[in-house]
């Protein structure tokens, strides 16, 4: 008789603390906290971007993360909640930008600019950050720091295919 394997097959959602989160997430996350935590203090966030980018193999990566936060300054449409450095905790909009690098990544670019349409950004401002959210998404991968599919808990966009085996 063959091995019965069980495999898990619940969709994944995004941690409440950063030791759930994958190293490209943790990454990801890192840099935009650091890049608010450099905006606050009037400071230039390259070089600490590039020093970060460059220990996770993407040195390149901290242009486009510089470009997003940019542009998600500029167009948010409500107060975003970036936490500090090294808070333990993820906010509702963390977790949608992961998704969102995560979406552009999977090569679902529509997705990934309606999970920042619907949560933080106006149309155009979403649509702005779709070609710093791709470019970084394919240096990530160059660095083989591929981001994991998953969803916001209560939280899905219309078109995104979540699937939650009967009885979970």
């Amino acid at each position: 008789m063959g091995q019965v394997i069980r495999l898990d097959t619940r969709s994944a959602t995004y941690p409440d603390v950063t030791d759930g989160l994958d190293l490209p997430e943790a990454a990801l996350l890192w840099a935009m906290r650091g890049w608010v935590a450099d905006w606050r203090r009037g400071e230039d966030p390259i070089p600490g971007l590039a020093a970060a980018m460059r220990i996770v193999g993407a040195p390149d990566a901290a242009f486009s993360v510089d470009r997003l936060m940019a542009v998600l300054a500029r167009t948010a449409r409500e107060p975003v909640a970036i936490h500090c450095p090294h808070c333990p905790h993820l906010s509702h909009h963390e977790k949608r930008l992961l998704q969102a690098a995560s979406l552009a990544q999977a090569g679902a670019s529509k997705l990934a600019e309606q999970a920042l349409r619907t949560a933080l950004l106006s149309a155009a401002g979403a649509e702005f950050c779709l070609g710093p959210l791709e470019g970084l998404a394919g240096l990530f991968a160059q660095a083989r720091l591929y981001f994991r599919r998953r969803h916001l808990a209560g939280a899905h966009l219309p078109g995104e295919s979540i699937w939650v085996p009967p009885g979970k």
